[in-house]
């Protein structure tokens, strides 16, 4: 009993010793490593700088700008302008000689018609 309390202590004091904290990668991962077996260095265990990653530059994508398009108005926005006038036409009053008087107070003539300008 006394020997395998004494190898039991042994053990603890040995893994005390050797106790270093966790690092892994150069980074700490919090913990407690202990390791067991024989040492191959002084101090740390040996450093093994990261590797280099190469990043290349990022794609650059050139987009045209976009086109635009004018639609025409929509007919109920703005209406389709108004025909033109006509011309003002001159106005006649139609003259019967045989019965001395304008239409629409001779309803017919026996002679042809008269137009005679409108006077104003």
């Amino acid at each position: 009993m006394k020997k395998l309390a004494l190898a039991l202590v042994l053990v603890l004091a040995v893994l005390a010793v050797t106790a270093t904290p966790g690092y892994t990668g150069g980074r700490w991962h919090g913990g407690v490593f202990v390791g067991v077996g024989p040492y191959w260095g002084w101090g740390y265990p040996w450093y093994y700088p990261p590797p280099y990653y190469y990043y290349p530059p990022p794609t650059v994508v050139v987009q045209p700008p976009p086109v635009y398009v004018e639609r025409p108005p929509a007919p109920a926005d703005n209406p389709p302008p108004a025909p033109p006038a006509p011309p003002a036409a001159t106005a006649y009053w139609y003259y019967c000689p045989s019965a001395k008087a304008y239409y629409p107070s001779v309803p017919s003539c026996a002679e042809e018609w008269v137009k005679v300008p409108e006077r104003r």
